[in-house]
C-alpha cells in the first residue's frame, strides 16, 4: 500500500481562465490578490468568479480526459504520473491533501478530492491551521502544524511507501516539504511545468548531528510544549542556532518557539536523548537525588542550593519568598515520566524524609510482583511526603486529600491510621512526631484485617 501526499495549489482554478474572453482579463489578478483570502474575507465578486471556475473545472474533471486533466491540474497531473498514466480502480492507496488555510486553497482541494473519490480513492484533506503565504509569522505557525502531522500521521506507518506528490502547490511550500521529504518520504516525486514525465527522487540516508541539540535540549523541550515563550524564560536562547528557533514580538516583549525546522529536528533526535538521561538517573544519581525528583514530581519546591547533585537541564527555576527555588522542568518531567516506565520505583524503596518503614512494611512491598502497584505506591509515598513536608509534619492536609482518603482506624488499639495507594489498596501507619511508621501495605482487606 502507498501513502500519497499531495500539496495542493489553484492551478486547477487559473488554468481555466478564458485570456480571449475580455470579461475574463481580470480575473488572473483578482485570484493573485486575494490568494490567501478565507472565505468570510472575499468580496461577492471574487467569490462569484471561484465559483465559476470551480464549476468549470468540475465539468472538465467528469469528461474524464485524461490529457484534459493532467493539463488543468498540477496535483493530479503529479498522480496520474505515480499510477503511469492510468488510474487504478479499487486502489487500496491512500491519499492526502495538503490544503492552504484559505479559501482557493478549500476550493481547490474538495475539487480534486471529490475527482478522486469518483475514481474510489481513499482521499482526506488536511489544513494546517493559518498555512497561507499571507505573512512569514502565519507561515510558520502553519509549517509547524504540518511537520506536528507528519509525526504522528505520517511516521511509523510501517511498511507502507510514502510518497511525497510535489507537482502542485505553492514554491514556498514545496520548498519545505522537499526538506520533510528528506525525513519522511520514500519517495518525492515531480514533474516540470508543461511535461508528464515523472521525476522520482528516493529518500537519501540522513542522520543527525545531535551534539548541538543535546546542549540546549532543555529550553527546546520547553519552547515545544509552550510555545510562544517569553525570551527572559529560556536561559541562552541567544545561544541556540538560529534556523531552530522563531521569533516574534507582541507588545514590545520578545516571544520565542520553535522554527518547523526546529520542530523537525527536535522530534527526530528528543527519544535519543530521552533514553540518554534517563539511563543516567537509573544509574548515576544516588537514591537522596531520587527522592528529590520524586518529591518535585509531586510538586515541592528545593531551594537551588540543595539540588547541586541533579543536572539542571532536569530543573527549572522561579522565586519563591525572595529565594531562588527549583522546580521539574518540562524535560526533567519528561525524563522522570520515562523513568517511572523503566520501574526505577518498583526496584526498591526510597529513602523519603519523615517516612520510617518496618520490617513488615518492606517485606510486603518486596512480596508484591505488581511493578505497576509497586510504582504507584511510592508515588503516593512521595505525595504523602509532600504534604506533610508542606504543612509541618501535620496529617491534615492527608486528612483533607478525597484521593488518599487518609483516616484513623476505629476501634483498633494504638492509634494506628491508614490511606489509599492504587484503587483499593491500602497502608497503614502510625503518626511520629511529624513523621510515619509505615506497618504495612497491600490489599485492603490484607491491611485493614490486620494492620
Amino acid at each position: 500500500m502507498r501513502f500519497v501526499v499531495s500539496t495542493v495549489g489553484t492551478s486547477i482554478l487559473t488554468n481555466l481562465i478564458d485570456g480571449r474572453n475580455p470579461a475574463e482579463a481580470t480575473w488572473r489578478n483578482m485570484l493573485g490578490k486575494s490568494a490567501n483570502f478565507k472565505q468570510d474575507e472575499l468580496a461577492p465578486e471574487t467569490k462569484t468568479v471561484i465559483d465559476e471556475l470551480a464549476n468549470r473545472s468540475l465539468e472538465k474533471l467528469l469528461e474524464d480526459n485524461v490529457q484534459t486533466n493532467r493539463r488543468i491540474s498540477a496535483e493530479l497531473n503529479g498522480v496520474y504520473g505515480i499510477y503511469e498514466g492510468r488510474l487504478p480502480q479499487n486502489s487500496s492507496d491512500q491519499h492526502y491533501l495538503i490544503c492552504t488555510d484559505t479559501a482557493q486553497g478549500q476550493k481547490t482541494g474538495e475539487l480534486i478530492q471529490n475527482f478522486l473519490k469518483k475514481k474510489s480513492f481513499t482521499v482526506n484533506i488536511f489544513t494546517p491551521s493559518q498555512l497561507s503565504t499571507k505573512n512569514t509569522e502565519v507561515f510558520a505557525t502553519g509549517t509547524k502544524e504540518l511537520i506536528k502531522w507528519l509525526e504522528n500521521t505520517v511516521r511509523g506507518l510501517g511498511s507502507s511507501c510514502i510518497i511525497f506528490n510535489l507537482v502542485g502547490g505553492f514554491k514556498s511550500l514545496q520548498g519545505y516539504m522537499q526538506t520533510f521529504g528528506a525525513f519522511y518520504a520514500d519517495e518525492i516525486v515531480y514533474i516540470f511545468e508543461g511535461s508528464t514525465d515523472l521525476i522520482r527522487i528516493p529518500r537519501l540516508p540522513i542522520q543527525i548531528d545531535t551534539t548541538v541539540i543535546k546542549q540546549y535540549r532543555g529550553q527546546l523541550a520547553m519552547m515545544a510544549d509552550r510555545a510562544p515563550c517569553p525570551s527572559t524564560e529560556i536561559t541562552g536562547v541567544d545561544d541556540i542556532p538560529e534556523t531552530l528557533v522563531y521569533n516574534m514580538e507582541d507588545c514590545g516583549q520578545r516571544y520565542v518557539g520553535l522554527s518547523a525546522w526546529g520542530e523537525l529536528i527536535w522530534n527526530r533526535t528528543k527519544e535519543d536523548l530521552l533514553k540518554s538521561d534517563t539511563l543516567l538517573i537509573q544509574e548515576e544519581l544516588k537514591d537522596r537525588a531520587q527522592v528529590k525528583l520524586a518529591l518535585m514530581a509531586a510538586g515541592k519546591l528545593y531551594p537551588r542550593n540543595e539540588l547541586r547533585d541533579i543536572p539542571e537541564v532536569l530543573l527549572e527555576f522561579e522565586e519563591e519568598n525572595g529565594v531562588i527555588c527549583a522546580k521539574l522542568s518540562v524535560w526533567g518531567q519528561s525524563i522522570w515520566n520515562e523513568t517511572k516506565k523503566a520501574d526505577l520505583l518498583a526496584k526498591k524503596l526510597l529513602p523519603f524524609p519523615r517516612l520510617q518503614y518496618s520490617n513488615s512494611f518492606i517485606d510486603n512491598f518486596t512480596d508484591q510482583n505488581n511493578l505497576q502497584q509497586r510504582r504507584k505506591l511510592q508515588e503516593t509515598l512521595a505525595k504523602v511526603v509532600y504534604m506533610l513536608d508542606k504543612d509541618g509534619g501535620s496529617t491534615a492536609k492527608l486528612k483533607a486529600d478525597k484521593g488518599l482518603k487518609y483516616e484513623r482506624y476505629k476501634n483498633v488499639p494504638d492509634q494506628i491510621d491508614h490511606f489509599r495507594f492504587d484503587g483499593e489498596r491500602r497502608v497503614s501507619c502510625k503518626e511520629n512526631n511529624g513523621s510515619l511508621i509505615l506497618r504495612k501495605c497491600g490489599a485492603h482487606d490484607f491491611v485493614n484485617d490486620n494492620p
